[in-house]
């Protein structure tokens, strides 16, 4: 548990909403560089003590409001849970793969921990574009058609199972929710309370031009792309989803993505490439030098690959297309790193199966890959076989 600084204090609950045990904590102290998370712990007489330890509230501004609802006492305190669900993962396919991390996998940005597509937030209200099927799955590039309380729901459940990162679609909040630039700014801060970082894309095929140029890309996206950076508001930038369906390939595609990672580097952040399923590079028709001529091309303005897998393969084939890329980056000086960002997303929006359980255990042996370098994170969530975070 962090402890605060003797100058900070907490002031004591100061409103109640009802009488029911609803309140408000306001936090009045210094900012944390870097942010701290802190556990909160409220006790009130004739409710149940409530404590943030499932999902500490992150210090990194003067200010914090904290909502707190307490609850009466109807059943025996249970201990604060540490974790993810909490639940050990599905058994293991059968078959020969890995199944131990190579690694102890470090706290920190580059290390993606991320589900976009799976986390379940019971009573959450279908949206358009949303899943029919499932609406309860929060796709978090949609977040800006929820409320804030049910974003607030949202985050939390994140926050829950320990991840990390939270991804979010500038376009797809600017053409379909109409959405300003200060409003997605604004969102995106809010949205850093609780998850300490956000990745952002900044194209998509759905809303974009095709084949523009890179000047075209930058004047386009520029103005969202220099507010994020200003409000530091925004960790890690990517130019598009799937790149490779609408960009003309080659040196377009890299000199916009070295813009937009040249920028973010002079902010401290860091910029990643995504392609459609398989993809792992979008180099020019006749160069030879295929996809390491293409990453040669990058050199360093690009940090590395947010990886689209097939949601069929079996987990011999997804380690085996790892290591693939793994080996490639290793022969090119370990320049670039590589994620797993997408695997089965286009099944779960739509069908009963992966379930969040299923997912995270495809998650968690994508990590186990043994290859020219650790696999760097997941985008589709994962935890640990005995349920605690990943």
């Amino acid at each position: 548990m962090a402890i605060l600084t003797k100058n900070a204090s907490i002031l004591p609950a100061t409103r109640y909403t009802s009488g029911d045990g609803g309140c408000n904590l306001y936090f009045q102290g210094p900012a944390f560089t870097p942010p701290l998370e802190v556990d909160v712990m409220v006790d009130a007489a004739g409710f149940k003590p409530w404590c943030s330890a499932d999902a500490p509230i992150l210090f990194g501004k003067v200010d914090v409001d904290v909502q707190v609802s307490l609850e009466s006492f109807k059943r025996p305190v249970q201990p604060p849970r540490h974790g993810s669900t909490g639940t050990p993962l599905p058994p293991f396919p059968p078959g020969s793969y890995d199944r131990t991390l190579p690694w102890t996998p470090p706290k920190s940005r580059d290390f993606l921990r991320a589900d976009a597509w799976g986390v379940p937030v019971p009573g959450l209200p279908s949206v358009p574009r949303g899943s029919t099927e499932h609406p309860e799955r929060f796709l978090t590039y949609l977040d800006y058609k929820y409320s804030r309380d049910w974003l607030r729901r949202g985050l939390d459940a994140h926050a829950v199972r320990r991840y990390t990162h939270w991804v979010r679609s500038w376009p797809d909040a600017r053409d379909d929710g109409g959405q300003s630039i200060d409003q997605f700014v604004a969102d995106c801060l809010f949205i850093k309370q609780r998850i300490p970082y956000v990745i952002c894309f900044l194209g998509s095929k759905d809303f974009d031009p095709r084949d523009q140029s890179a000047a075209q890309w930058i004047d386009r996206v520029g103005p969202a792309l220099d507010a994020l950076l200003a409000a530091d508001a925004v960790d890690e930038l990517v130019p598009a989803w799937e790149t490779d369906l609408f960009n003309l390939p080659g040196p377009q595609t890299i000199a916009y993505a070295r813009q937009v990672g040249q920028k973010a580097h002079a902010a401290g952040k860091s910029c990643w490439l995504h392609f459609s399923a398989q993809k792992t590079s979008w180099f020019a028709d006749g160069d030879s030098r295929g996809r390491f001529g293409f990453y040669d091309d990058l050199g360093t303005d690009v940090d590395g690959l947010l990886y689209q897998a097939v949601a069929t393969w079996t987990i011999g084939e997804l380690q085996a297309r790892i290591v693939d890329t793994l080996t490639q980056f290793g022969r090119q000086g370990q320049r670039h790193k590589m994620r797993l960002f997408e695997r089965g997303a286009s099944l779960s929006f739509a069908h009963d199966h992966p379930t969040e359980d299923e997912e995270n255990l495809m998650g968690f042996l994508a990590c186990c890959t043994r290859g020219a370098a650790p696999l760097w994170g997941f985008g589709n969530g994962a935890r640990m076989p005995d349920g605690s975070p990943l």
